[in-house]
């Protein structure tokens, strides 16, 4: 469709890497503390492995490093409790990315290793299927339904939305939030499930 085939599988690994670059979201909110005389904004640029959290209008040198920048893993202890539910889909949604940033380096290296493994694969569960199952789908459905590694892309940056997605509008009730990445892992899904393999 949007890219041809023979491309497909560097699109799907350049997309992985494109996305663990990418922030998600990105915060901004304005508070008025009674702790502190005046207004600062808070600005947290959200990573798939980490976040980088700054207050304008408090000096530098009063924030720590570990205020400035948290690892995923540290997000369900470093956000208030009212959103420890989206640091903790956040952190469950980094550990499918990670799998797949490692996936993709598998790819790259031994990516006709791995479709010509994949096509074995697809033939032994054709081998094994009933006709019935077969009959019962239609056509199209199943020329799109196999162990293809770019439709495994797909299908994970499918999953990786809707949760970054999810997590988006979780904290928006917090904080106004803009899915940037998240966007981005829309499109690559998209695309990834929907191109023509040769």
């Amino acid at each position: 469709m949007w890219v041809r085939s023979e491309y497909a599988g560097e699109l799907a690994v350049l997309a992985t890497w494109l996305t663990a670059l990418l922030p998600w979201s990105v915060s901004v909110l304005r508070e008025s503390p009674s702790w502190i005389d005046g207004t600062f904004t808070v600005v947290n640029i959200r990573f798939v492995f980490l976040q980088f959290h700054y207050l304008f209008g408090i000096a530098l040198g009063q924030q720590s490093l570990d205020g400035l920048v948290q690892f995923v893993f540290e997000i369900p202890e470093f956000v208030p409790t009212n959103q420890v539910p989206e640091g903790r889909l956040w952190l469950a949604t980094a550990v499918l990315f990670g799998c797949m940033l490692l996936f993709s380096l598998v790819y790259y290296a031994r990516d006709q290793w791995l479709e010509a493994a994949a096509e074995r694969a697809e033939r032994r569960i054709a081998d094994a299927a009933p006709d019935a199952l077969a009959d019962a789908l239609p056509a199209p459905l199943t020329a799109r339904l196999t162990l293809d590694p770019v439709r495994v892309f797909g299908a994970c940056f499918a999953v990786l939305a809707v949760a970054f997605s999810v997590s988006t509008a979780m904290f928006f009730q917090h904080q106004p939030t803009v899915p940037v990445g998240a966007l981005f892992m829309w499109v690559f899904a998209v695309i990834l499930l929907r191109v023509e393999r040769a």
